[in-house]
């Protein structure tokens, strides 16, 4: 009686086993076609996501090597060469003479002018006294604007025999072209340093009053041997020291306002006036 209730508590076990098994087939198969279907319509999303990479990682190689390309036929091409210049801010210079002097011309390359300017106005300098500085900006594709910085020309003096322009910096430069109105200088032979010095005193003035000065004369005397004449387009005479020139200068429209008549105006030690008759200097 036991063994025949066992053996069917063992059949029912078995029976239950068998459909578990089956329910878990089942199940299998339908967890493996839902995956399928899923894999199914995911597959054309993961094809296109990769096509895109693909293209992508292509795209970072070509382009910058497109870009090299370009660059390079564009350096090498008539498209970099520069076909106007405009210079602007010189007064005493021709734009030809910026021109040839910097290097700045129709023909040249735009990229070396735009990328090496420091070099270009070190040459330009080397060049032509006369040029201080420059800076180079683009003003089209194929045109660039040149602005220039003058060492001011303040006068006319004879070095090595001949007539030359006197800059600010006290160095000379060859007369080209037509002379304007320029300070004339008496005295300096043999005073190259003191001329220089008076040359760089005049260049710190403003130009209204460097504009008013006719000459300037070395007159030394046997207690100051830089004592300077100045000899004014309005008729006044300046006593000045050569190496206070530029500071006290400054203050000669003001003297010259308190003046009832040309004269002669003091400079060496402090700043006074008085009328021509009055004191001999």
């Amino acid at each position: 009686m036991a063994r025949s209730k066992g053996n069917r508590d063992h059949q029912r076990y078995a029976e239950r086993l068998a459909t578990l098994e089956a329910q878990s087939v089942i199940d299998g198969r339908k967890q493996f076609k839902k995956r399928h279907r899923g894999l199914k319509k995911d597959l054309p999303k993961l094809r296109a996501y990769q096509i895109k990479s693909n293209a992508g990682r292509a795209l970072s190689v070509l382009i910058p090597f497109i870009i090299i390309l370009v660059v390079m036929f564009y350096v090498v091409s008539p498209l970099s060469k520069i076909t106007r210049v405009k210079v602007v801010g010189n007064e005493d210079l021709t734009s030809y003479q910026v021109e040839k002097a910097s290097g700045i011309r129709s023909g040249a390359f735009i990229w070396r002018i735009i990328f090496d300017q420091a070099n270009v106005s070190r040459q330009a300098q080397g060049n032509n006294p006369q040029i201080k500085g420059l800076k180079v900006s683009l003003s089209g594709p194929q045109a660039v604007k040149v602005t220039v910085t003058e060492n001011p020309v303040i006068g006319i003096v004879n070095h090595n025999g001949h007539q030359e322009l006197l800059l600010a910096t006290g160095e000379y430069q060859t007369i080209n072209g037509k002379l304007n109105n320029f300070i004339t200088y008496a005295g300096f032979n043999k005073h190259e340093y003191l001329l220089k010095q008076t040359a760089q005193q005049i260049g710190q003035l403003p130009e209204t009053i460097r504009q008013g000065i006719s000459q300037v004369a070395y007159s030394p005397t046997k207690t100051n041997n830089e004592r300077l004449k100045i000899y004014m387009n309005d008729g006044n005479t300046v006593l000045a020291n050569a190496s206070t020139l530029g500071n006290k200068m400054k203050y000669y429209p003001s003297i010259v306002t308190n003046m009832s008549g040309a004269g002669v105006i003091d400079l060496q030690v402090g700043a006074y006036s008085y009328a021509y008759g009055n004191k001999n200097k």
